[in-house]
């Protein structure tokens, strides 16, 4: 497939501009690389999502990099979690090599699933500044968090269902998983927002590749397009991380559920 100049341009810009987005959201770009090349390139869903998984490998490769040296994500951590996303990637693999879905049930599939995510977010968005609103200004809520000294453990049991069935809708639906592990991590696990996005692109970058080897072999990933689009993410993944440092927290739980949402409504029509 041959592009030309300004389709090749038009694929870096989109990458650099949802390179940014997807890792302040700390969704992996899935979520808007998958309908951008639907609804703008015209490639057929089960291609794009293919492609999209490979995109994803490239712009989290950088992000995660980015994250370990501001010291947001652990290694130990995100491979923890990465090995119950790559089980659910790898039961995906396993039952859709059996089940065929066809075009329009994985875009049904694929807007419900940011529109719920969506709507979780806000909830929680909700409930953060209400929560900070009663507290005083020197209580636990402003001070250091630490990812060593954080208690995950006591509600992993509860995560680990939703790492896994993050790890299979990467696989289904080639959205890197984001939108499940984040919430998650936040909600769930208590991790505050922004560790939450950085560890979610951790893992994101594990399962990512699983992903992609299997996609490679058995998928239908337009390599080409994945390229100028993934050096594209590249760039925008490494300026997403730096500017989501600076963002308030609920500003960004905020920002997050509304480009989710936005992107579902048009999947939708």
């Amino acid at each position: 497939m041959e592009l030309s100049v300004s389709i090749i341009i038009l694929l870096i810009i989109l990458g650099v501009v949802i390179g940014i987005v997807s890792t302040i959201a700390g969704v992996g770009g899935g979520v808007l690389y998958v309908p951008s090349l639907t609804l703008l390139f015209f490639l057929p869903i089960n291609q794009a999502i293919d492609t999209s998984t490979f995109v994803i490998l490239i712009s989290s490769t950088s992000g995660f990099i980015t994250y370990l040296r501001q010291k947001r994500t652990d290694i130990k951590l995100s491979l923890i979690f990465g090995c119950f996303s790559i089980l659910g990637s790898l039961l995906s693999t396993i039952i859709f090599s059996f089940v065929i879905l066809n075009n329009t049930v994985l875009r049904f599939i694929f807007a419900t699933l940011l529109i719920l995510t969506g709507l979780n977010m806000i909830r929680k968005g909700i409930l953060t500044r209400r929560k900070k609103k009663e507290l005083p200004q020197n209580s636990q809520e402003n001070s250091p968090f630490s990812l060593k000294e954080h208690d995950y453990k006591t509600n992993l049991k509860k995560g680990i269902p939703l790492f896994i069935l993050g790890g299979f809708t990467a696989n289904l639906l080639g959205i890197g998983g984001g939108v499940i592990y984040t919430p998650t991590l936040n909600i769930l696990l208590g991790f505050p927002i922004h560790n939450s996005t950085a560890i979610s692109t951790s893992m994101i970058f594990f399962t990512a590749i699983y992903n992609v080897i299997i996609k490679s072999i058995t998928g239908h990933v337009n390599y080409l397009i994945g390229m100028f689009l993934g050096i594209g993410s590249v760039f925008g993944a490494f300026l997403g991380a730096r500017i989501s440092y600076r963002m308030p927290r609920v500003t960004l739980q905020f920002f997050v559920a509304i480009i989710l949402m936005g992107v579902a409504i048009r999947m939708y029509f």
